[in-house]
């Protein structure tokens, strides 16, 4: 049964708006048993009003009684997208405390991050990174005063260290990925057929369709932009769009992700190109 890849954004969506799926796919991450129905999930999240001065998105986010619960998929990594989840990750903290009489929360807030392809930086290269608010006393005993946690998932460092709960999640992600047609998964594992299921690509709507086309040709436009960029013009016309950003003070980090240039390329070329 061939899949479609989850590395696209309305097939990761799909899958991960399952209640059953995500309930099963947390308790293997974290141990915990969310409470989730269908109308607990909400897609493209926005907080009215906003929190801070970004007007912040989240691809998936629901809430049970005790948990709240944000999932996000990247599918390329930029400098500053470590920095950019933790800021959705607080958010959704800061979001829950009412007012000045409520500070004390009544859910715990899990914010999953899927990294969907691979990175060069040595540094990052890990199936799992946790991140946590750490308390420690003058003594080194460390208390557990803030239970929130923020993941960073990425399914093609899977290693012998790699939590056993989370082996068939990522050859799941992987092979949906690099080997749609005859992906190699446990399907023993009840959710993981499950999931194969939901995620089948004969299963997709029209609808479901057309949005999995126009966002693959979006991005293979993308890459032979980038590979033909100086031929094409492609590039100089990335850097005017960049001149013209830089010119109304926008921030270098929202010029690169709008413009696709590297920050690397960006800072030199402003360096070497002040006045622009």
């Amino acid at each position: 049964m061939p899949l479609a890849p989850l590395n696209n954004s309305v097939v990761f969506k799909k899958l991960f708006t399952d209640p059953e799926i995500v309930t099963a796919f947390v308790e293997d991450l974290m141990g915990v048993k969310l409470e989730i129905q269908a109308d607990n999930i909400v897609l493209e999240k926005k907080f009215y009003p906003p929190i801070g001065a970004i007007d912040i998105t989240l691809d998936i986010f629901i809430d049970d009684p005790k948990h709240r619960l944000i999932i996000e998929i990247q599918k390329v990594r930029y400098d500053y997208h470590f920095d950019r989840f933790l800021h959705y990750h607080q958010a959704a903290i800061v979001e829950l405390a009412k007012s000045h009489k409520a500070y004390k929360l009544d859910r715990t807030v899990h914010t999953i991050v899927w990294l969907t392809s691979k990175v060069r930086d040595k540094t990052y290269q890990h199936s799992l990174i946790t991140t946590s608010l750490s308390s420690v006393t003058e003594s080194g005993e460390e208390l557990h005063l803030y239970p929130h946690k923020l993941y960073f998932l990425n399914p093609y460092y899977l290693n012998e260290k790699t939590p056993a709960g989370l082996v068939d999640w990522f050859q799941l992600v992987v092979e949906s990925i690099v080997n749609p047609k005859t992906p190699q998964i446990n399907r023993h594992n009840k959710f993981i057929d499950k999931a194969a299921h939901v995620i089948a690509e004969d299963g997709l709507t029209p609808q479901e369709m057309v949005v999995l086309l126009e966002e693959t040709g979006y991005e293979e436009n993308l890459r032979l932009n980038r590979e033909e960029g100086w031929l094409n013009g492609w590039k100089e016309g990335q850097i005017e769009i960049a001149r013209t950003m830089r010119r109304q003070g926008l921030d270098i980090a929202l010029i690169a992700e709008v413009t696709r240039l590297s920050l690397e390329e960006l800072e030199n070329y402003f360096k070497e190109a002040p006045s622009a």
